[in-house]
């Protein structure tokens, strides 16, 4: 959906665009009945079978360092509007541990619930003044077991590669079942670009990147 300032989505008006890519939007809007802002995140049609996913694990969760969901429609999600910048790197060594820490509480939360995030990558971690916030839950797998298990929801298909490659766990760039250990070697990538500056593997080829990585 592409929406002008000043345009109604149900009881929220449209004031900006606040980025676009391959999947959708996001605006900051504001919702009419309370006064607040929001972001709203309208997924293409093709995607929009992950709104149910994104919607259920997030509302699943409170935590301080995970955004909160408000709504849900047809093909959008409201959230929380955050004011900050995507998790930039390198971050002094004192300061990356500390949103390191945050990150990590915020997988603790999601993985004590039976939720793999399966797309933790610097992009999906937002900085505010308050801290970190853990975002985008499209590709969640919800009610992960130790054993790798998808009982509650499994939108994708065996043998399906899913993730940002860079960021990808072993098993994940083999499209092998996933749990909680995934998200742990996710984070300890993102760690190290945080420290280092740079990817831990990279690559002329989305194919070569997986290879190094597993």
């Amino acid at each position: 959906m592409a929406a002008s300032p000043g345009t109604r989505v149900g009881p929220y008006e449209i004031l900006a665009l606040l980025g676009s890519g391959g999947m959708g939007e996001v605006y900051k809007a504001t919702d009419t009945r309370l006064g607040r802002t929001v972001a709203i995140k309208f997924l293409k049609s093709a995607y929009t079978d992950r709104l149910d996913r994104e919607a259920r694990a997030i509302a699943a969760l409170n935590h301080p360092h995970i955004c909160t969901i408000h709504d849900v429609g047809p093909d959008y999600l409201v959230m929380e509007y955050l004011e900050g910048s995507p998790l930039g790197s390198p971050v002094p060594v004192e300061n990356a541990i500390r949103l390191a820490l945050q990150i990590a509480a915020a997988l603790e939360a999601a993985h004590a619930k039976g939720i793999v995030h399966r797309d933790l990558k610097p992009g999906n971690i937002f900085v505010t003044q308050a801290g970190v916030k853990l975002l985008d839950f499209g590709l969640a797998k919800l009610g992960a077991g130790g054993d790798g298990s998808d009982d509650t929801l499994s939108m994708t298909q065996p043998g399906t590669v899913v993730g940002t490659v860079a960021y990808m766990s072993p098993e994940q760039a083999q499209a092998k079942p996933l749990d909680p250990r995934s998200d742990i070697f996710s984070f300890g990538l993102v760690f190290y670009e945080m420290l280092s500056g740079q990817r831990a593997f990279s690559a002329d080829t989305g194919i070569a990147i997986m290879a190094a990585i597993v």
